[in-house]
Formats: C-alpha cells, structure tokens, sequence
C-alpha cells in the first residue's frame, strides 16, 4: 500500500467517527494551543523589553551601588554614589560622551482634590543624552534650574490626564509630597505618551524634575540612584570597566557592592532568563501534549480491535505487515497532525485576544518557529504512540482476525 492511500484510508477512518477523532484530538489541540500561547507571551515580553533597549541605544552604561545585605563592611559609613561620584567618572574616562546621575523614589502629586501617586526621578540637563525620552511640549531641566534648586517639573502623559484631565497643563502648578516634605512645581514641559509601558517605570507615570530639588527640597539625601552615561565609539564594555575603576578607587572598601553594568550586558542575560521561563512554560504545555498522545494510543487500540476483520481481509487478500502498520501508524499521524493544526490556529487566536484585552501591558508575538515547532512535536507523539497500535494490528494473524466477531 502506498503513502497517499494510506493517507486516503486514515481519512476515511476519521471522517466515518467524526466526534471521537474530534474528542481524540483535543488533547494535541490543548497541548500545541499551551505551547503556543506559553511562547508568545515570553517573546512579546522580549521583544518589548529588545524594543526599548535598542531606543535608549547599545552604547548606554549604567552604574548603581547595590549592597549585600547582612554583610560587614569596613571603612566607615557609605551611603551610594554623589554627584562628586558621577563627575570623578566623567572627568577620568575619557571614552564617556555624557553622564547623567539620577535619583529615583516614588511621591503623591496633588492638584486639588486630586491625587496621584507617581515616579519621581531628579535629573540634569543631560538626561536626555542618555535615554529615549521625548518633551513634546514646553522644556526639559537646564543646567540653571538645578543651580538654584529650581520649582519646576516635566510630567507624562498619565500624570497629566490624572490631574489636570483635559485642562492645559503646561504653566500650571502641582504640589508633590515625600514625606513630610511638600513643595508646589511649575508644569514646564509634558513627555510624549508611550504606545508601551516598557521596561522598568513607565514614562506616562513618572514626574522629571531638577535633581537638586529633590535632593534638597524633598528628599533631603546627597545620594544618587544610578549614574547612567553613553560611550563613545564601540568600546563600551571598555568604559564599563573604565568607570568601575574610578569607583574602586574612590571607594576600595565598598567596591563589591558597585554595578556597573551595559544595556547590552543586561540584555543578554534578561534574554537567558525568558529562554529559562520559556522552557519551563513549554514544558507545561508540552505535558499536555503527552497526555494527548496517550488518548491518541488508547483510541488507536479501540480501532485495532473495531477493525480485526478488516486487517484479516487485508492479509487475505495479499497485503502484507508493513501495509498494515504503516496504515494505522499514519492514521495515528494525521489525527495528531490535524490536532497540531488546530492546536496552532487555537494558540495563535488566544494570543491575539490576549494582546488585545491586556493591551501594552501584556503584549504577546508568535514566531514562525513555535507554530512549525508545535506541529512537528505534535506528528511525532502521533506517529510515537500509534507504533505499540500499528505493531499490534500487524501481527495479528489472519485467520484468527476473520473469525473475529
């Protein structure tokens, strides 16, 4: 028998018990729909986070001060990196085009009766060297705002729509509370909505507003969150190096604690870390798959048994074992095939529903390879729990299988 017939028999077999084929293959569909959903949640996620590195640009490095907690340490007291810190970097690593210190924390902005709790982070004039961020009204900070500890802000787009709704922000005054510490801010320059929250704080919900303010007027600290700086030339692990060095030796005591790390450094191993999660989701999905597999061998038998007295016709008449097996082991291949089908068509619409309802927040992607991954898996577990089957109507003997009743 050859390959097309036995596909046209294994048809004929599937289309004569509609609903147990169909019941038979919910097992692959729900297993390939996991995988696939599993996958494309990851890969949206990367591909976000990939998006948004890639606009802040592959020369970017950034450096913080992350102590281990619990551990004794020499030297006095440290709190973290200063703006001394920040302008000893730049001064000794010639290969920075612009550094940029920053310190982040979280405040109440309040504009009468209402209220919003937003990312604050102080910043200098070159903040914007080093990041991807867009005013698209009014004015970013000036070097003359942090000189004299200026009452100004940049909002986003969240913050903006919570406060003033549809008033005109700009030249409007909020008041923004940390602590104890309030301190009314002149709106000066509004961000550009982002399509995407991103990766880490989200754009639309911070308030940007001189660094010096913030350390001075609210949060009464020196310290800094990140020192973040762009390389010039290709040589930013280079400079990596370069600025840790500067931090060493400003600070022998404490140079364990320092990060200094790239945008592409971290990629990388934030990309190790999802192709982690991916398998272990895969995995799951791919447990369903199997379960599938073995529904498929159990339906397999109960045809072998439903159809005795054909394979003793089929013998009778001349065909030989290897007809017989290769039939019920493609018959086994479509079911699992078709099941992978619409596994992928199920996995596929599921994600685009997800990434519709959950918006930028849950954004999702299918690749090529997990579609062609997912049918392939899929014809494999048919095709290896349809040989125990196949192997079984092959021996049967002829005689024996015409008498059967």
């Amino acid at each position: 028998m050859s390959f097309w017939e036995s596909l046209r028999v294994a048809f004929s077999a599937l289309l004569a018990n509609k609903l147990r084929s169909l019941l038979t293959m919910l097992g692959v569909i729900i297993g390939v729909g996991s995988v696939i959903i599993m996958v494309a949640i990851v890969q949206g996620a990367r591909q976000q986070i990939v998006q948004d590195f890639k606009g802040d640009g592959a020369d970017v490095l950034f450096a913080v001060y992350a102590p281990k907690r619990g551990e004794q340490r020499t030297g006095g007291s440290f709190e973290g990196l200063t703006q001394r810190d920040a302008e000893a970097i730049f001064q000794r690593v010639p290969e920075l085009d612009s550094i940029a210190p920053e310190l982040e924390t979280s405040l109440k902005a309040i504009r009468g009766k209402r209220e919003f709790q937003a990312n604050a982070i102080g910043v200098t004039d070159t903040y914007t060297d080093v990041t991807n961020l867009d005013v698209v009204r009014g004015r970013f900070v000036t070097g003359e705002d942090n000189n004299i500890w200026a009452k100004v802000c940049i909002i986003g787009d969240k913050v903006r729509t919570e406060l003033f709704g549809s008033e005109d922000a700009l030249g409007k005054t909020l008041v923004v509370q940390l602590g104890a510490n309030r301190t009314p801010l002149t709106v000066v320059g509004i961000l550009r909505h982002k399509e995407r929250s991103g990766f880490g704080s989200n754009p639309d919900e911070q308030i940007l507003l001189p660094l010096t303010t913030l350390q001075k007027r609210l949060s009464g600290t020196e310290t800094l969150s990140q020192v973040s700086a762009r390389a010039d030339g290709l040589n930013v692990e280079g400079a990596a190096d370069a600025v840790f060095a500067v931090l060493k030796s400003r600070h022998p005591d404490h140079a364990k604690d320092f990060i200094v790390d790239t945008q592409e450094g971290l990629l990388q191993r934030l990309d190790s870390v999802l192709i982690i999660f991916q398998l272990i989701l895969g995995g799951v999905g791919g447990l369903s798959l199997l379960v599938g597999g073995i529904g498929i061998m159990n339906i397999m038998l109960v045809s072998v048994t439903e159809r005795t007295r054909e394979i003793g016709i089929r013998k009778a008449i001349g065909a030989k074992r290897q007809d017989i097996l290769i039939q019920f082991v493609t018959e086994s291949m479509v079911v699992s095939g078709l099941g992978g089908l619409l596994g992928c068509a199920f996995g596929y619409g599921v994600s685009k529903a997800i990434s519709s309802l959950a918006g930028d927040k849950l954004p999702t992607f299918v690749p090529l390879w997990a579609a062609v991954m997912g049918f392939t898996f899929a014809v494999a577990v048919g095709m290896f729990f349809g040989i125990y089957p196949a192997v079984r109507a092959s021996r049967l003997d002829p005689i024996d299988a015409l008498r059967y009743e």
